[in-house]
């Protein structure tokens, strides 16, 4: 099994309507007044300010079994239908990590109560927006030497939590991921502290020549 890779300091593009699409605008339907556009801009800018992004992964051998798990080459066996399925004819897998840290939860919690919840709104969908914007960068810097050995990513990637794919197998990523030392720790009910965190797993195919 490979070794942890960490980066830090990293500050993804992202779109900006994605962070709209989470507060439930519509482009092109929804009208937005000069005032909650100058408002979204100035949270945004705030929310890059604050979510000081660590990232992190490690790649390990798997084994895609039929009925919908997915064995790690330590023993490790994580359990969802459509998650295998994504994973199929992949026989190594890439683990990851974003957190935003906690500062831009403590700067929401402040607002609302300070009585400002269009302000904390906005700023936690753009924390989560730009948590896993954290993802899409970490995606295409492993793409970036993958591709020289003929090989990528899966275009799609799964986090605990979607579909049979259970928020307890939260607890393999962090064992995996060295939680703690990326400041990220599990409640019982296994969400991620702080809360701007997200894992996620995806697998590594052959480049197909034409």
């Amino acid at each position: 099994m490979e070794d942890i890779r960490i980066l830090k300091h990293i500050r993804p593009s992202y779109d900006k309507n994605l962070i709209l699409s989470r507060l439930g605008y519509k482009r092109g339907v929804t009208d937005l007044g000069d005032d909650f556009k100058q408002l979204l801009d100035n949270t945004v800018k705030l929310a890059e300010e604050l979510c000081a992004l660590i990232l992190a992964y490690r790649t390990v051998d798997i084994e895609v079994k039929p009925d919908g798990t997915v064995r790690l080459e330590d023993g490790t066996v994580l359990s969802g239908k459509a998650m295998a399925s994504m994973l199929s004819g992949a026989d190594r897998a890439v683990l990851m990590a974003s957190t935003a840290g906690p500062r831009v939860m403590e700067e929401i919690r402040k607002l609302m109560e300070d009585g400002r919840p269009s302000e904390a709104v906005i700023l936690d969908a753009a924390a989560s927006e730009i948590t896993d914007a954290g993802l899409d960068f970490l995606m295409n810097y492993i793409n970036t030497f993958l591709r020289r050995q003929g090989k990528m990513l899966t275009k799609h990637r799964f986090s605990p939590g979607y579909g049979d794919f259970g928020l307890e197998q939260q607890v393999h990523f962090a064992r995996l991921l060295d939680a703690e030392r990326l400041g990220i720790c599990l409640t019982e009910t296994c969400m991620l502290i702080p809360e701007k965190s997200v894992f996620a797993i995806a697998g590594i195919t052959e480049i197909k020549s034409d």
